[in-house]
């Protein structure tokens, strides 16, 4: 017991470890910086990652969770971040009342990507809970697994 106790230690060691050294800076643009900084002056706690051609930075504004993706020259293709529960359209209150009335809505956010906004909301109840995204007229928008 000891010594498998002791095996999974090592192992997990050699995995955080191996999984730091991983992880490099992002060399972001001097324009995407420059860009987030223009949209966002009061951003905080900025991280950023990369993925493919996109650079996409989380922070916070006045306490609200906030994630944007950018290109290389700046221009933001999305902008994700959370909202109350009582700025979330009519159509996606009377959606969740009627299609999850068992449901309770907790954590809700908006995000704004090539023009169209959706809003992915949280739901809870006894069973456990689940995450679903509506359309801005309360359609629910089916997850989409790439």
């Amino acid at each position: 017991m000891k010594q498998s106790l002791l095996l999974i230690c090592v192992l997990l060691s050699i995995t955080l470890a191996t999984a730091q050294q991983n992880e490099k800076p992002v060399q972001v643009p001097a324009e995407v910086t420059k860009s987030l900084q223009e949209k966002f002056p009061e951003a905080s706690g900025v991280e950023w990652s990369q993925k493919k051609e996109k650079y996409k930075a989380k922070f916070k504004v006045a306490k609200i969770k906030h994630e944007v993706w950018l290109d290389k020259t700046g221009v933001v293709s999305k902008h994700q971040y959370e909202i109350k529960k009582a700025e979330l359209p009519k159509a996606v209150i009377d959606a969740v009342a009627k299609d999850y009335s068992a449901y309770t809505a907790h954590d809700c956010e908006r995000a704004d990507e090539n023009g169209v906004t959706t809003y992915k909301v949280e739901l809870k109840s006894a069973g456990g809970k689940k995450k679903v995204t509506f359309s801005a007229d309360g359609k629910v928008i089916p997850k989409n697994d790439d």
